[in-house]
């Protein structure tokens, strides 16, 4: 029996320093001893954590150490986190982030953010957003409400308001291609950069440009589709497997149908679900697409007029919307950088309004501070208790 925090002798056989804590499952931890059969099990209190979201610039500024408010902020989080306050998963947009990083220390960044994360994880934004969207068309052909309703369980792996054990599954990082992701970046860059000039010209509202967004996505996920049926019926047989991921969710949309509803008038039903309200209420479409017009209404307000600078700007903006269109509506709390914060608390998107969801950045610095301190006053003195039960003085570890 592996134990895993020594707490004094065993009760039962008097082995002396051999009985103590051996795992946390849910909410009951569990202690025994090294030496005999003898256990004991407690009840812990039920649990209500905060979802915070750290992007990739605090866990570089965090791991790096150079700024102290990042180091000493990163502390607190530890030991939130350690208390059961707050969990900060983990997801694959941190882990794509991580390694475009060209430096040697990229596996060691990675090691610091899957440790601050305690093993709790995001699903993938690709899941998220095809989680969401296919509920909402079951809600359009259901004739339901078109408030999108959000479920947890769409965005994070298992249960995070369980306790955390002392130790969690370690995933090996995806075969990712490194040098095709940066490539790929900076072309995307590049372009949206080269749209800025249109964009300053361009009469149309802020309404109407949103609208078009959201129109251009839905477009998008048909022509995909379409392509890929078309690269297959003319015996490409490569692009059920290489054809960009997206070209899945009409696909999707299409096997939730009974077999006798023909093709045809399935995509007729499609077709009308994304020009409804209840696509433009999917949460990660309709973050993202604002976005996109908050960036438009800043570019034609005078902002990035030096295409370099603007290049430099917008490097990591498409990481940044992943993110947040996909995981925002699930935080109770979210650090961006000082640009995205600009943009998500612009006066016509306003997530925080929209979402139960706080914004924090370097520009803001000492509200994040009081959030934290606010969490940290929460802290009962029945978890307290609890907390000492799982974490006793005593660091010593013994093993069987």
């Amino acid at each position: 029996m592996l134990v895993t925090r020594v707490v004094g002798d065993c009760p039962k056989c008097k082995s002396p320093a051999s009985f103590g804590n051996v795992s946390v499952s849910q909410a009951t931890l569990t202690r025994g001893c090294l030496n005999c059969d003898f256990s004991q099990q407690f009840w812990l209190p039920q649990l209500s954590k905060r979802i915070i979201y750290l992007d990739q610039s605090f866990f570089s500024h965090a791991f790096r150490a150079q700024l102290t408010e990042f180091a000493e902020c990163a502390k607190i989080l530890s030991q939130l986190a350690q208390d059961q306050l707050i969990v900060c998963p983990i997801s694959c947009v941190h882990e794509t982030e991580t390694y475009q990083w060209r430096s040697t220390q990229r596996e060691a960044l990675w090691n610091f953010t899957k440790k601050t994360s305690r093993g709790h994880s995001f699903l993938p934004t690709y899941k998220v957003k095809s989680t969401q969207i296919h509920r909402a068309f079951k809600r359009f052909r259901e004739n339901a409400s078109e408030e999108f309703p959000l479920i947890s369980s769409d965005a994070l792996e298992g249960d995070v308001n369980q306790w955390d054990d002392y130790f969690w599954t370690d995933v090996p990082a995806r075969a990712l291609n490194i040098e095709l992701t940066r490539k790929l970046k900076e072309e995307s860059t590049e372009e949206l950069v080269e749209l800025f000039p249109e964009w300053r010209q361009n009469p149309m509202s802020f309404e109407e440009h949103w609208n078009v967004e959201l129109r251009t996505m839905a477009q998008e996920y048909l022509r995909l589709y379409v392509s890929k049926i078309q690269q297959l019926a003319n015996g490409n047989f490569d692009a059920a497997l290489f054809s960009p991921i997206d070209s899945n969710i009409v696909e999707m949309l299409a096997r939730d149908f009974d077999e006798g509803i023909s093709l045809s008038e399935r995509f007729n039903t499609i077709g009308s679900f994304f020009e409804s309200k209840y696509y433009a209420e999917v949460p990660c479409e309709h973050i993202s697409s604002g976005l996109m017009t908050v960036l438009r209404d800043s570019v034609k307000r005078g902002q990035f007029q030096n295409a370099r600078k603007a290049k430099d700007q917008m490097k990591g903006i498409f990481f940044d919307h992943e993110a947040i269109s996909a995981y925002a509506p699930y935080c109770d709390a979210f650090f961006v950088d000082g640009g995205m914060l600009e943009m998500v608390r612009h006066s016509k998107l306003d997530l925080e309004k929209r979402f139960p969801t706080r914004f924090f950045a370097k520009s803001n610095w000492s509200e994040l501070l009081t959030y934290l301190e606010l969490i940290r006053s929460e802290k009962s003195e029945e978890l307290s208790r609890a907390i000492q039960l799982v974490y006793p003085n005593s660091p010593k570890r013994a093993k069987a």
